[in-house]
């Protein structure tokens, strides 16, 4: 007998979200036709082409083969003969192909921050974290480019939310890996994505662990089993990303640079401006109200709004004990948990007595940070050899 279910219908919030992340991937398109190939992508590309010819994956000691081997997705059809010396001019007819994964990565990336935020915070939060997403500019660069800042940014912010979901299912009376097999498998995916992107975000499994123990306090076991199984799954994935050659995936880990080596403290206020300037203006605008929103009102200072702050701490500190690996896509994958927790303190304050500022606020930092955003490829078209 046919199923009477109706489907569901398509509400308001969801037309909107389909509007914003339609105007990031149109943004990104943009910025695809009108920037070519460069150096860095072709180097990406170069090593790719070369690990699939000769099957031997050279040791880096910030990242695994993923992003090279993900550079090269798109042309497996038509491979360059030659691995050594690309030119990025003769890359360059194969631009939206050698781009498209990292494309679809960005707009896996907008769609998770929305649903995540949407889910914490309501409809208001997640067109807010959406609407500054869409519109940021280092997300939209970094989307439509070959380079490892994308994939950073789009394990972390899983590995955090994957993890504080399974965690959550444990407050029903099932079985612990049966029922959840498919969120350790999302989990071991996010992993992967975030350490093959750059090793050091191996780190980010304390705050997980930490966040799992406290979600789940009368079954820390069974979360610890989770994440353990989560983290075996993603060495096996790894491991299959170095051609399954488990002494040269031990000799990459090995050669990551985990000791610390702490950026200068003159460096470090111009560093982080120009860098959030660059990824998010409204973001770098809005941190210092929505900080004190949160320190001053209890209102605002629970788990949905800390975790993602505690994030954000988290990263920053990683990039400035870490500066010499890999501390660019370190600091770009805090950018979306510094967007949640914009939007999830901005939520608060428009359902509080602050609701008409808090409006006004946000809505002149997304037209101010679109027209900032639109502006820049339009001048980038100008430039643009094919325009």
């Amino acid at each position: 007998m046919p199923s009477t279910r109706s489907p569901k219908p398509v509400r308001s919030h969801h037309l909107v979200a389909i509007f914003l992340v339609a105007a990031f991937v149109a943004q990104c398109c943009w910025f695809i036709y009108s920037v070519p190939i460069t150096n860095l992508e072709a180097g990406q590309v170069e090593r790719g082409v070369a690990l699939l010819r000769h099957v031997s994956p050279t040791v880096e000691p910030v990242s695994s083969p993923l992003i090279p081997l993900i550079s090269v997705a798109g042309i497996l059809l038509h491979l360059p003969r030659s691995p050594v010396g690309l030119d990025p001019f003769l890359l360059d007819g194969s631009r939206w192909l050698i781009r498209a994964p990292f494309l679809l990565a960005g707009i896996a990336l907008a769609i998770s921050v929305w649903f995540v935020a949407r889910r914490f915070y309501g409809s208001a939060g997640g067109h807010i974290a959406l609407g500054m997403l869409a519109f940021s500019p280092g997300i939209i660069a970094h989307s439509a480019m070959a380079g490892p800042h994308i994939f950073a940014a789009w394990g972390a912010f899983g590995l955090i939310f994957t993890a504080l979901a399974t965690a959550h299912t444990l407050y029903a009376p099932r079985e612990v890996i049966f029922w959840n097999w498919k969120r350790i498998g999302l989990l071991a995916v996010s992993i992967t994505y975030a350490a093959g992107a750059q090793w050091p975000l191996l780190w980010l499994l304390i705050p997980v662990a930490a966040f799992m123990l406290w979600v789940v306090p009368q079954r820390r076991a069974a979360a610890m089993l989770i994440l353990l199984i989560g983290v075996a799954v993603a060495l096996i994935l790894l491991d299959a990303i170095y051609f399954a050659n488990l002494p040269a995936l031990a000799e990459g880990l090995s050669h990551a640079a985990w000791e610390p080596q702490p950026l200068a403290l003159s460096l470090l206020g111009p560093m982080l401006l120009s860098f959030f300037f660059d990824a998010s203006p409204a973001a770098l605008v809005a941190f210092p109200i929505v900080f004190i929103a949160w320190r001053l009102s209890r209102r605002t200072r629970y788990f949905g709004n800390t975790a993602p702050l505690l994030i954000v701490a988290t990263l920053l500190c990683m990039s400035l004990l870490f500066p010499q690996s890999g501390a660019g896509a370190i600091l770009f994958a805090s950018v979306p948990f510094l967007l949640l927790f914009v939007g999830g303190v901005f939520t608060d304050l428009i359902e509080g007595r602050w609701q008409a500022p808090a409006i006004a606020v946000v809505f002149a930092l997304l037209c101010a940070q679109a027209a900032y955003s639109v502006v820049g490829l339009m001048r980038m078209l100008g430039r643009s050899p094919g325009a």
